[in-house]
Order: C-alpha cells, then structure tokens, then sequence
C-alpha cells in the first residue's frame, strides 16, 4: 500500500497541501500518518510511505519535523521512500529540486529513511516468503541482496561527510 506522507511539517502541510488531511486539519497532518501507519502495523499491511524532499519554502525546522516523524514511526512495519520534489499541479511555477541543492539535513534525512527501511525489511522478506516452497533459496538471495546494499550504502554515506 502506497501513501503520500510528503512531509511531517505543519507548516509545509498547510502550504502544499492544504486539503490532503481532510476531515482533519493540516496540523494534524504528523499526528494522521503515525495513528494511519500504526493500524496498518497492527493489521500486517505495509505501507510504502513517500516523502518529498525539497519542497519549496523548505527550511531546516521542516526538515527536521519530517525527520522526528521518521522516528515516530519507526515501530511500524513500512518502507519510506525519499523524492525530491518535482513541481507539479499548482507548484508547477517552482523550480525541481536538485542534489546539488541538499544540505547536510538533507543528507541525514535520506539517511534515516534509509536506516528505516533497512531495520525492516528482513523481516518484509519472512513474511512475505512465509510458507513458499521456493522460499529458502529466493528469501536467501534478497537477504544477501539486501545486506549488500546496506554496506554499500554505509560507503557512500562516509562519502556524504
């Protein structure tokens, strides 16, 4: 399951998207998607949440709320998934964000999502190859696949500093 957590700012919230937490208010916009991700949690549904990173009038208390949110969710079973914000619908006067354009905040954001989705998908893969007959033999080489894209994603996270 797919959902658009975008940002945990209030204040971005009620900038880009105004109505997206309708019937709640955007300041509860955090408050939504940690209630929303933890009946998933309790249900075994896994959401693949987005971010956008970078959105315009971005600042770094933004950055951080989203990253708090991060930290608040993370006894739910999900994946979180960084974009960088592309302008569409009425931000389409705005400009795309760039990596040239990441702060160091930036960086420690994608990191988090990262350590995020590392911390769970292990346990994504047993359930997800629970009780298969080609379970073992396939289960076995995402777990590798998975282990070595977090080494190498340490490796480039030493290249962020």
């Amino acid at each position: 399951m797919e959902i658009g957590i975008e940002t945990g700012s209030a204040e971005l919230a009620k900038k880009i998207m105004p109505a997206k937490a309708l019937p709640f208010k955007p300041d509860e916009w955090s408050q939504v998607v940690k209630q929303g991700m933890g009946i998933m949690h309790d249900n075994m549904l896994v959401p693949a949440g987005t971010l956008i990173v970078g959105l315009p009038e971005e600042t770094e208390a933004d950055i951080q709320k989203t990253m708090d949110m991060i930290d608040d969710v993370k006894d739910c079973r999900s994946l979180i998934v960084p974009l960088f914000f592309v302008p569409l619908g009425k931000l389409t006067n705005q400009d795309w964000f760039k990596d040239t354009e990441m702060t160091e905040l930036h960086k420690q954001l994608l990191i988090r999502c990262a350590e995020h989705d590392f911390r769970w998908v292990g346990g994504l893969l047993d359930i997800a190859y629970k009780g298969k007959w080609y379970s073992p033999g396939l289960k076995s080489a995402y777990k590798f696949f998975a282990w070595y894209a977090k080494r190498k994603t340490k490796q480039h996270v030493k290249d962020f500093h």
